[in-house]
């Protein structure tokens, strides 16, 4: 007769392949006569007699759900494991795993149970049907989309020469489930800080889309980030010379290479620190009544300070 098998549907991101290892290793050997495999590598013709779900709530907080087919009856059951920063990686999935195949046990009958045949059904109570979820286990749970929204103060040089800009900064970062990627939206403005003996105002709108790699630590966690972006930057200028008003505008495209730093303050909020530099399709020179005041050059580098916040 062939050993009971239980599949292992993992819902959390970066998860390490000695981890998985460990997970299905303690599960196997904590379940009686029963194999434990994960779902990517089940076998899609043989039916599971257990599925656990395992899903991360938060950094240091894991969710195990098992569902056992026990006839024409499904029973679930879970466990949360709420980890301490100390606790080694390989020690936590170990636990897990051992908590699956205790919790994929079938409990036997009760030694006074009577046959189901003999209780008269209750008819103001409809039973509902057994779920199927147990014959596709990939559907059980859907990994979650991370979705994080970013806002900070903006700051770096103005011109090659005078004032520096100020200014502020929004992004928008989508984090798929087991994809190394995050794809970012962003927009800043900012303009320069004081004024020269031009009197010229200066103001700088930036738009850009990218990627991110995360290089150390998961997007829920504190860690690292490598980006790069396309850019997009509105540019003008403004000034009152002799009783003349003058303006000047232009666009240019460049392509943005960053690196982040988020420090985790509590569940859902970051502290975030990223610095880039920028290369653009040419530089502007800037004059008020023909004298120059200085040039945006084709390259810069700015850097931005702020807060991120997970909505979902």
């Amino acid at each position: 007769m062939a050993a009971a098998l239980i599949v292992i549907e993992v819902s959390a991101p970066a998860v390490s392949d000695d981890a998985l290892a460990v997970l299905v290793s303690s599960c196997s050997r904590a379940a009686r006569d029963a194999e434990c495999v994960l779902a990517k590598n089940a076998s899609e013709d043989q039916r599971p007699d257990a599925v656990a779900i395992v899903s991360l709530q938060a950094e240091d907080k894991l969710r195990v759900e098992v569902g056992v087919r026990d006839g024409e009856r499904d029973s679930w059951r879970s466990k949360e494991f709420a980890f301490l920063a100390a606790d080694e990686l390989l020690d936590r999935w170990r636990a897990v795993g051992f908590a699956i195949g205790t919790l994929a046990e079938r409990e036997p009958p009760a030694p006074d149970a009577r046959p189901a045949a003999v209780e008269p059904p209750a008819p103001s109570r409809a039973q509902p049907a057994p779920p199927a979820v147990l014959d596709r286990p990939k559907a059980l749970a859907q990994p979650r989309t991370g979705v994080f929204l970013g806002a900070g103060a903006l700051f770096g040089p103005g011109l090659d020469a005078g004032p520096w800009r100020l200014g502020s900064a929004l992004s928008l970062a989508i984090a798929p489930p087991h994809f190394p990627l995050l794809f970012e939206l962003g927009g800043s403005a900012a303009t320069r800080v004081t004024s020269d003996s031009s009197g010229a105002t200066l103001r700088w709108f930036d738009v850009s889309a990218g990627v991110a790699l995360p290089l150390l630590g998961p997007p829920e966690r504190s860690g690292l980030e490598l980006g790069a972006a396309v850019v997009a930057e509105y540019f003008d200028a403004h000034a009152n010379a002799f009783g003349d008003s003058q303006s000047s505008s232009r666009w240019l495209m460049g392509a943005q290479g960053s690196l982040g730093g988020r420090l985790r303050l509590m569940r859902d909020l970051w502290l975030t620190l990223d610095v880039s530099a920028t290369g653009f399709a040419g530089s502007t020179d800037v004059r008020v009544a023909g004298e120059p005041i200085g040039s945006a050059g084709s390259f810069r580098s700015l850097a931005t300070l702020g807060l991120r916040v997970r909505l979902r």
